[in-house]
């Protein structure tokens, strides 16, 4: 075998092994059992906070994943934001479901976040299955 084809499969290996390494972070960080789970006030929805942190995130990153009691099969989560921003006293109206600062629109499923210093991490895009805006608080 020649050293090209020892260096090109090598490569492939190595972008395979990454690849996988990473899917397996992901679906770690989506199948985590929640750390605090309760009800909302209005009993159709399950409200989570699920620990993110990983060798692939920062330390005390979490993500809220709120389901729909109503039809199990719907799971909307946040991105990922400062475990220290957290606050898990429950708020619910007619239009919105969520916590202290971070809410979710009922009828769009869009997550509102208002906490201050939390960026954009890339893993969102696999963590976050919905669309949402971060604003400063």
């Amino acid at each position: 075998m020649t050293s090209t084809k020892k260096y090109i499969m090598w490569a492939v290996a190595c972008v395979v092994g990454l690849v996988a390494f990473v899917a397996l972070v992901v679906i770690g960080v989506l199948t985590r059992a929640a750390s605090v789970s309760d009800v909302s006030p209005s009993g159709k929805y399950i409200i989570e906070s699920v620990s993110a942190s990983s060798l692939l995130t920062p330390r005390n990153t979490v993500y809220l994943r709120i389901k729909d009691r109503d039809h199990a099969d719907q799971v909307y989560r946040s991105p990922i934001f400062s475990q220290d921003a957290l606050d898990m006293r429950f708020r619910e109206d007619e239009g919105t479901v969520g916590v202290v600062f971070i809410e979710m629109d009922k009828a769009t499923k869009k997550y509102t976040l208002w906490i201050s210093g939390t960026e954009e991490h890339w893993l969102n895009f696999f963590i976050s299955n919905t669309p949402y805006d971060i604003l400063e608080n």
